[in-house]
């Protein structure tokens, strides 16, 4: 199909249908959310809208964005509150940029969407502190519903240390942690707990040559 053709159906659907679409194609591939980019105007313009960046799948994306192109897709989905995003951003500012309260209130964002490794990595930073925000920890931790099964236990957790182990390795870390001093009290009022309970990616790429067709 050419990209006049693409470019005729486009210009047909309203851009609110166009966008639907296009938010769909986003949280399965940011490959395919890019490549829909290139294909025609149309497309293009139907595809700066917040809710869309927000569902970009972000799983074959360089943890860590090195190229110009993969930081302003970063940067782009952060903006749209994107969990992913936020996570990794609040990963990369707590642990390497020693941005650490700005990182924690990313981490804190990207947990209240129910990103499960920022449930984890926030509520597990909050008990190491100790005192009242321990106690906050702990109930942040407990949302993730821990409790159900030792299989299930052992899955979740297991896939939070593994990603955080993969994260950490591709950025240089700095351990040292200090309390912050402005962090809200009631950081975890908007994670419920659960009633009962005790290299450079091809999809950089792709967006780099999104930003750079003209129309």
């Amino acid at each position: 199909m050419t990209n006049k053709i693409v470019n005729d159906i486009a210009r047909l659907l309203p851009e609110d249908m166009l966008s639907e679409i296009l938010k769909h194609a986003a949280s399965n591939s940011a490959a395919d959310f890019v490549n829909a980019r290139l294909s025609c105007k149309a497309v293009r313009a139907a595809s700066n809208y917040d809710q869309i960046f927000e569902n970009v799948s972000m799983e074959k994306l360089n943890f860590v964005p090195w190229r110009k192109s993969e930081k302003v897709l970063q940067k782009r989905c952060e903006a749209a509150q994107n969990a992913e995003a936020l996570y990794r951003k609040g990963m990369m500012d707590c642990f390497s940029l020693r941005e650490f309260e700005f990182g924690l209130h990313c981490l804190k964002k990207a947990a209240e969407k129910g990103h499960v490794e920022a449930i984890y990595t926030y509520g597990i930073i909050l008990i190491c502190f100790g005192g009242e925000l321990r106690e906050q920890g702990l109930r942040i931790i407990s949302s993730l519903d821990l409790t159900n099964s030792s299989k299930r236990r052992t899955r979740i957790v297991t896939s939070c240390r593994l990603k955080t182990e993969s994260l950490l390795s591709n950025m240089w870390v700095y351990a040292a942690l200090t309390e912050p001093t402005r962090i809200s009290r009631s950081c975890d009022s908007d994670i419920r707990e659960r009633p009962n309970s005790s290299s450079t990616s091809s999809e950089g790429q792709a967006w780099e040559a999104s930003k750079n067709v003209g129309y």
